[in-house]
């Protein structure tokens, strides 16, 4: 399930994203504190974070610049949100500043799903990611689309790639058959929906990438995946 980050010092406004986004099928998570920003987006990894502009004290665009920093959390998806800032000026700074979209509050529920789904499609492309990440004697660079397990190069397939790399990119994260047919196969739920797809190419990645890498790869009968 994709969880989303609401960061937002209003209670109101944040009551009715979570009812809007938990009606659409989203998990959701929330921060009040824009001091406390920074370490939950690190400490949760959300698939998607909508950070206010105007955020208590703080400017929701410095935040998210903030963010692009971090080595844990700044390819986290992020889309700015305003009531108040919202000319073309403020939303090109935002976008400049690494926002992936601008919305202006209020939000209607349908168009907040849909950026949410596009931004989320953008970032389902591995490819697009320009980030190098190191895990279980794995070092995957994402941008060469290649592959290294104890400094050997391992020769993978498109989708076996793509597939570690949604695994790495949420360590300690259960992921479901579904949600890996949505992030790496690019199914639409209820359009396709079998999970030896995903067994299949799971055990080809166990058989190249040796016996560290899958020792720590937990299958969790009935339920999904989950890199310990």
């Amino acid at each position: 399930m994709t969880t989303i980050l609401v960061a937002d010092d209003d209670p109101v406004v944040t009551k009715q994203l979570e009812l809007a986004l938990i009606k659409s099928g989203f998990a959701v998570l929330t921060c009040p504190d824009p001091g406390r920003f920074l370490d939950e987006a690190e400490a949760a990894l959300p698939d998607l974070i909508l950070l206010d502009v105007v955020f208590g004290p703080r400017d929701g665009r410095d935040l998210c610049r903030a963010l692009r920093r971090s080595a844990a959390a700044k390819t986290v998806p992020v889309i700015l949100m305003s009531a108040v800032r919202k000319g073309a000026e403020d939303m090109v700074e935002g976008l400049k500043g690494g926002a992936d979209d601008y919305l202006v509050k209020p939000i209607e529920p349908a168009l907040l799903s849909a950026k949410i789904e596009a931004v989320m499609r953008r970032y389902g492309a591995p490819k697009e990611l320009a980030t190098t990440l190191n895990h279980y004697g794995l070092s995957l660079s994402v941008i060469e689309r290649k592959v290294k397990a104890a400094g050997k190069d391992v020769s993978l397939t498109r989708k076996e790639f793509d597939l570690l790399t949604a695994l790495l990119r949420r360590p300690g994260r259960v992921l479901t058959a579904r949600d890996l047919l949505e992030k790496v196969w690019g199914y639409e739920p209820g359009e396709y929906d079998d999970p030896n797809t995903v067994h299949v190419h799971i055990s080809r990645l166990r058989r190249k990438l040796g016996k560290s890498f899958s020792d720590r790869l937990t299958t969790l009968v009935n339920v999904g995946y989950r890199l310990d």
